[in-house]
């Protein structure tokens, strides 16, 4: 038998941190700063000191991450568009982007990401597109989207 798919729900709510909640309410989180270190020194890790790296690591244990936000005008919420611009810089690391070689996938298990939007963004088709463009990159397989 098959082991257990793991799924991490990563959210800006508050929430009791467990071992499928990750929750970034309260917590310091920067926008990335486009050093491409990530991509050249430490492939598929930001440098950046505050509480994103150690959330990503939950997220590449993930089979499936669950990305819930408020919808904010054009797409998420000011925190998660923080860790989606850092998630997604990082997954770069798998491509033959940015000159380094290649993370093998196979040291990840993230192979999907499941959006849940409380609301729908402004230029839903356009959202769903970009999103989808900047995630669906390295070990992800696919990406959808669900409105509550």
């Amino acid at each position: 038998m098959g082991e257990e798919e793991r799924r991490l729900i990563f959210t800006d709510e508050p929430s009791e941190e467990s071992d499928v909640v990750a929750s970034i309410a309260g917590k310091r989180l920067r926008r990335c700063v486009g050093c491409v270190r990530c991509l050249t020194e430490t492939p598929g890790r930001c440098v950046i000191k505050d509480a994103f790296p150690e959330i990503s690591d939950r997220m590449m244990d993930a089979d499936v991450l669950e990305i819930h936000s408020e919808a904010f005008e054009g797409g998420f919420s000011p925190m998660i568009t923080k860790a989606v611009e850092r998630l997604s810089n990082e997954l770069q690391a798998f491509t033959d982007l940015g000159g380094a070689v290649p993370r093998d996938k196979g040291e990840v298990r993230l192979r999907r990401i499941e959006i849940v939007m409380r609301g729908v963004p402004e230029e839903r088709e356009r959202f769903e597109s970009d999103t989808t463009k900047s995630l669906e990159i390295g070990p992800i397989e696919k990406v959808s989207f669900r409105y509550v």
